[in-house]
């Protein structure tokens, strides 16, 4: 299943505000690590050619893919607030060094991003790691 990130973004119910912020900041390029995959669900991929076959998906709360995250345990401490989104980093080579990336994306960008707040469930299968 991977790695989930909680993320928390104040005053943006859904992550769509969110969302729409890092596309317009990636078409940009005031991000520049990152490529869009697919648009939903929003998934992006590393540009680094060691680490593209790694994704990460946003997911919102109140989506099927969230709420089956939820209820198999995976959101661990976070799920009281619920966060208001949920990344998943696919499992695979070098998948703790996307973890890195993703963390430090979400917290250099978090003004703009409106992220107020990352947390890294340590439950299942990322705990063993």
């Amino acid at each position: 299943m991977g790695v989930q990130v909680a993320i928390y973004a104040d005053r943006d119910p859904g992550g769509k505000k969110f969302i729409a912020t890092l596309k317009r900041r990636l078409k940009n390029e005031e991000i520049r690590a990152w490529q869009i995959q697919k648009q939903a669900p929003f998934t992006l991929i590393h540009a680094g050619d060691r680490y593209t076959k790694i994704r990460v998906t946003f997911v919102p709360a109140g989506t099927p893919s969230f709420s089956r995250a939820a209820r198999a345990g995976l959101l661990g401490a976070f799920k009281n607030p619920e966060p208001t989104l949920l990344a998943t980093i696919s499992d695979g080579p070098s998948a703790d060094r996307v973890l890195g990336f993703v963390v430090g994306m979400l917290t250099r960008h978090a003004e703009p991003l409106g992220v107020s707040g990352v947390g890294i469930p340590l439950t299942g299968s990322a705990a063993s790691r």
